[in-house]
């Protein structure tokens, strides 16, 4: 619970964080919990997405703590950042002192973003500009070449986003019913996208 109300509280929901020291341990517990290196705008992202925590009081919690060695940076190109070993024990010995329903938010939100980071990375999509339209480029990422692509004529930029938005979302949904419908065998399209995600997995 949060007793010591001492964080700005402006864009938080009810039951959000009011408390400083609450925010950095969630941060704590977030980049525990995902136990690989995430972007500072991740963890940002994550924590705003439900209004759990005020921005301006996420980004001073961050910095706090990367500037106490808590957090480090391990990829400055990418801006990735990684729990150090105080982190963890900061994570693993008061994060009973979150509120339940804050942590499942928080990690609601971490794997809605991990999912959508997922997708973006092996569903590529791109918009290209034409005389009279946009074409929207789609793929679909195999091993080495692509599994799946095709292009989509539209007329405004604004349904360019829209199309490369919903394939990046529905990309294996997209992919199945294709299929199914060029083979007319649906367990086909099953199979072949469960053996590229085997393959994946191995490497």
């Amino acid at each position: 619970m949060d007793f010591d109300y001492d964080a700005i509280d402006a864009g938080i929901e009810p039951g959000g964080l009011r408390s400083r020291s609450n925010v950095r341990l969630l941060i704590c517990y977030i980049m525990n919990s995902v136990n690989k290196p995430i972007k500072k705008d991740f963890i940002i992202s994550a924590m705003q997405k439900n209004g759990i925590a005020n921005y301006f009081e996420i980004l001073e919690a961050f910095n706090d703590l990367h500037k106490k060695q808590n957090i480090v940076r391990t990829d400055s190109e990418n801006d990735l950042f990684t729990v150090t070993k105080s982190g963890k024990l900061i994570a693993g010995n008061l994060s009973n002192d979150l509120p339940k329903s804050i942590r499942e938010r928080a990690m609601a939100s971490v794997t809605e973003l991990l999912m959508q980071e997922r997708n973006e990375t092996e569903n590529v999509s791109e918009i290209k500009k034409l005389q009279n339209g946009y074409m929207v480029d789609c793929h679909i990422k195999g091993d080495e070449d692509d599994l799946f692509s095709f292009q989509l004529y539209v007329p405004d930029s604004k349904q360019a986003r829209l199309v490369k938005k919903n394939f990046q979302s529905n990309a294996e949904m997209i992919y199945k019913m294709m299929i199914a419908a060029i083979t007319n065998d649906s367990a086909f399209a099953e199979q072949t996208l469960e053996e590229i995600k085997n393959s994946k997995k191995r490497i």
